[in-house]
């Protein structure tokens, strides 16, 4: 790998310190200890690919706000309580994956798909299944609709095409499920009709979560990352902020290590 200058990486730490005070004028952030940042270029974002802090978003109780901690990603199976039993899903990424619904007992099983499941969304209707793989050449996404109905077979009854693979996904209505994909922000009804919120491509940043609050304001969470988008005239305003002990960052080999932070943290 080829290494950058040491005046081009202090040129860049030293831009980026400039930066993240110039927005943290005139943007709050969204939790103590946490700064804005310019929307970052392509050697940030590279970066960050290598961080070592990965966040999660989830609203706070009363969901007037959000709570970020460390993004984890505990497990590639995942369960849900359907009428007679449960349906487990797994992600197995390029080597395949599954969904099987399982009887209460544990004694009937039956495979319904060989996707990659990436979790579930219990709608008031039915139960969605996203599903996706990314990998090499691989891009894609989809969502199912498990159908459990009285005289008709168990199945996962294909509901619609995202387009492209999934990063991370929220109910957000007892109707609809937000879904952010490589692409960025769609909305799926139960009715099957795919809504484009907003385009934003993160990439190699790999969000693993995302929250949406009764307002309309979206964060996402990401490695290095946190995006707030709020909505304004008909799309999105998008904003950026890095924790305050890392407002400064420099790749070194593989690692993407903090160099300073802002000045009044």
């Amino acid at each position: 790998m080829n290494r950058m200058p040491k005046a081009l990486v202090l040129s860049l730490c030293s831009i980026s310190a400039s930066y993240a005070q110039e927005a943290a004028t005139t943007s709050a952030p969204p939790a103590p200890g946490w700064v804005a940042y310019h929307r970052p270029n392509e050697d940030e974002r590279r970066c960050a690919n290598y961080s070592k802090q990965a966040w999660s978003v989830a609203l706070n109780s009363d969901k007037s706000g959000i709570v970020i901690s460390k993004y984890d990603r505990e497990s590639y199976r995942h369960v849900i309580k359907v009428r007679d039993g449960r349906l487990v899903g797994e992600d197995n990424g390029e080597w395949g994956g599954g969904l099987w619904w399982i009887s209460q007992d544990g004694r009937s099983r039956k495979r319904l798909s060989r996707e990659n499941v990436y979790g579930f969304v219990k709608t008031s209707t039915a139960v969605l299944i996203i599903t996706g793989l990314r990998h090499m050449g691989a891009n894609e996404g989809d969502v199912w609709r498990y159908v459990d109905r009285p005289g008709q077979k168990k199945r996962a009854e294909h509901l619609v095409d995202l387009g492209w693979a999934p990063f991370a996904f929220t109910q957000d209505s007892p109707d609809a499920v937000l879904v952010l994909t490589s692409d960025g922000f769609v909305r799926v009804h139960t009715s099957g009709r795919l809504e484009t919120v907003y385009r934003i491509v993160y990439g190699i940043l790999y969000p693993g979560s995302i929250a949406i609050s009764p307002n309309g304001v979206i964060h996402a969470g990401m490695r290095h990352f946190v995006t707030r988008l709020t909505p304004s005239a008909g799309t999105y305003k998008d904003e950026w902020f890095v924790p305050a002990n890392c407002a400064q960052f420099t790749q070194q080999k593989y690692d993407c290590v903090c160099t300073g932070a802002t000045a009044n943290d």
